[in-house]
């Protein structure tokens, strides 16, 4: 019973498009009917709501089953779940409102799109985080707006980077932290910080410094795409094999917190895959 639950929370990640495209088109429907032009669609827009709200609510109860898969911790999970079920409950709330009080809704229907507009923001931020990580949507951005471990700066020379903070955390962000990050921590595992990629997780430490073959984590980036071991998984894109290196040289070299490549004596070819890991 328990992996027939688990078998259709899954389908949590495909079904929430719907009440996103529904609510976003009552919101639309809601403004535009209020000119003449589009004055022909009104009776359109309470069934809009009302399908929007049933949607939402199939998409939390999905939403329960797939968080009750192990992993599943933290207060993002917690964030996404209320911001989900209060976003159900403000759509059927609309729906009602407008069905029974028309006229208190007519002063005040911009305020009901205003907090649904809201919710799916914050409902879909929450999720993205949990998919992706909380670094995924920033990640590539301009400047200042760039995250990054402590906020850093791009490198622009391999000797002044730091192995750990600028080349193997960002790879393992990258990489694993859609499953490995402290609001889902498949295996107990995150890969948020140092000190918790360092503890490990249910199994124990996956890092064994200066051992990279008996370092859990090497082995599993390095078995064959089709092992059950191999991470990532589901399809998600592999490590690189420059990826792949330059973490083993990490290991090998006391998978230490900081230190810069130059300072840590890289060897050339080890400062060539750096230098592509980082496209530089």
């Amino acid at each position: 019973m328990q992996d027939f639950i688990f078998f259709l929370g899954r389908f949590h990640v495909l079904v929430l498009h719907l009440p996103i495209g529904i609510l976003m088109l009552a919101i639309g429907l809601e403004i535009a009917t209020r000119w003449p032009r589009f004055a022909a669609l009104r009776p359109a827009v309470p069934a809009t709501w009302l399908i929007g709200a049933l949607c939402a609510f199939l998409t939390v109860t999905l939403g329960y089953m797939h968080a009750s898969e192990p992993g599943f911790t933290g207060e993002a999970v917690n964030w996404h779940r209320w911001s989900g079920v209060l976003l159900a409950a403000s759509a059927l709330l609309v729906w009602a409102w407008q069905r029974e009080f028309p006229k208190i809704y007519d002063r005040g229907w911009p305020l009901a799109c205003l907090i649904t507009g809201g919710l799916l923001v914050a409902t879909g931020h929450f999720g993205g985080n949990l998919t992706h990580g909380p670094t995924y949507l920033t990640e590539f951005a301009p400047g200042p707006l760039r995250s990054g471990p402590g906020g850093r700066s791009p490198v622009t020379n391999v000797a002044d980077a730091d192995i750990f903070l600028d080349v193997v955390h960002p790879t393992l962000q990258t990489r694993c932290a859609s499953c490995h990050n402290d609001d889902k921590r498949r295996g107990a595992l995150s890969m948020a910080t140092y000190k918790s990629l360092m503890e490990g997780g249910e199994s124990g430490a996956v890092i064994d410094p200066g051992e990279k073959q008996r370092s859990d984590l090497y082995r599993r980036i390095t078995l064959p795409a089709d092992h059950k071991d191999f991470m990532p998984k589901n399809g998600r894109t592999p490590l690189t094999p420059d990826e792949v290196a330059v973490i083993g040289w990490w290991i090998e070299a006391g998978a230490l917190p900081e230190g810069t490549v130059g300072k840590l004596n890289a060897p050339e070819d080890v400062r060539a895959k750096i230098a592509k890991v980082l496209s530089l």
